[in-house]
């Protein structure tokens, strides 16, 4: 029986990348991928250790933070939320990749232990369960965000959050969002990206993009703000 979620969560335009094949002779590129024992084809681009790399590609300014997801994730994976399956989670790469979250994963707290899975996700595409019985982890690549809304998620709405968005109360978006009258989920969509705003070709999909705070808010901060609302209403019914 197909399981029915109360919403899906898109972390978009997410900074999880591989390094760009103009950066990957680069020295600071090379030296952190033998550190790892990778190529640095298989190593993922972060400005931590990528920087003097990026710096010569001015383009790379949203790029490079592969921590964002990782803390995204942990604000939901180890919530109530996902633990009694009230939610989907996506990912959508910036480099146009999608990957969709299973359920019931143990999510790994440690950063470098979340890299070495990512790592093994990009090679394999898919991460099944011990048993080989369930896909834990599936990325696809090539699958824009639009795709991932329009073919696979489906939603009646898709609620941004951004600080250049309509002012409002995250309890009354997620309260007028998931009515009980609602007759399919909603997408909430949070970047994935340390500066900047969403692409045209992002917000286009969306029905609604609100600012919750004065203040610019870091993803994983607004992912665990959601999550809690969500709880509030899905996990009580």
């Amino acid at each position: 029986m197909k399981q029915e979620y109360g919403c899906s969560i898109v972390i978009a335009e997410a900074a999880l990348e591989l390094v760009p094949r103009n950066l990957r002779n680069h020295q600071a590129v090379r030296a952190h991928a033998t550190r790892l024992g990778r190529n640095p084809g298989e190593t993922f681009l972060d400005r931590s250790y990528h920087h003097a790399a990026m710096k010569t590609d001015p383009s790379l300014t949203k790029h490079g933070r592969p921590d964002i997801v990782h803390l995204s994730l942990a604000a939901v994976m180890s919530s109530p939320l996902y633990l009694n399956n009230k939610v989907k989670v996506y990912i959508s790469t910036i480099d146009n990749h999608s990957i969709m979250i299973g359920e019931g994963i143990r999510f790994p707290k440690s950063y470098f232990r979340f890299d070495g899975l990512m790592a093994d996700l990009f090679k394999k595409k898919r991460i099944r369960n011990r048993e080989g019985t369930e896909v834990m982890l599936e990325l696809n690549e090539g699958v824009t965000f639009n795709q991932l809304i329009d073919q696979t998620i489906r939603p009646k709405q898709v609620i941004g959050f951004s600080s250049i968005g309509a002012p409002s109360t995250l309890e009354k978006v997620v309260s007028d969002s998931l009515s009980l009258n609602s007759l399919s989920p909603c997408a909430f969509v949070v970047g994935g990206f340390p500066r900047g705003h969403f692409s045209k070709t992002t917000t286009g999909k969306f029905t609604g993009l609100y600012r919750i705070s004065k203040i610019g808010l870091e993803a994983h901060v607004v992912v665990a703000r959601l999550v809690y609302e969500c709880e509030k209403i899905l996990c009580d019914r």
